[in-house]
């Protein structure tokens, strides 16, 4: 029985540093990931900015004017709603 109890506490022991996962250091701040961040921070914003504007010229009503003068609550949350959802289309194309 005792040789049964050192096998398993050795198999465990054994499993549980093959399952450890390799710690590597990895740089605080490196330029090339940060330059990376801002470009494609860029480019998102961009994006957004230009769907807004073709949206905003396809809708036929005035989109600001609704929001902002008319106070039109349910235009405001369709259009953040629509923004919302180009925002993560443009997420998911940039981390691929």
């Amino acid at each position: 029985m005792k040789k049964l109890m050192f096998y398993l506490l050795l198999a465990g022991a054994a499993f549980a540093q093959a399952a450890e996962p390799v710690r590597t250091k990895l740089p605080l701040l490196d330029l090339e990931h940060v330059l990376a961040v801002l470009v494609y921070s860029v480019i998102g914003i961009v994006v957004m900015v230009l769907s807004f504007a073709i949206i905003d010229w396809v809708h036929p009503r005035d989109i600001w004017g609704e929001i902002a003068d008319k106070q039109n609550r349910a235009m405001a949350i369709v259009f953040g709603c629509m923004m919302l959802g180009i925002a993560i289309i443009i997420a998911a194309a940039i981390v691929g």
